[in-house]
């Protein structure tokens, strides 16, 4: 169940971007559907790696997703 979780998760995050670089697309803009779907699906892994990466009292996984915002 939890390979499902995980395959889904990295889908929706490849998915999404490429939604975005779509719709960057029809209006002529730079960075298409590849980029997008690229640099969103980095961060989708970014973020479940630091998800469970992280273990113990002091574990703050979301320390990952706010870095991956401020770069």
């Amino acid at each position: 169940m939890e390979l499902l979780d995980l395959t889904l998760r990295i889908l929706t995050g490849l998915l999404l971007g490429a939604a975005v670089g779509f719709e960057r697309q029809l209006r002529s803009r730079t960075a298409g559907v590849r980029t997008n779907a690229l640099v969103s699906l980095g961060a989708a892994l970014f973020v479940i790696m630091g998800a469970f990466s992280f273990t113990g009292a002091e574990a703050d996984p979301t320390r990952v997703a706010a870095q991956i915002v401020s770069g």
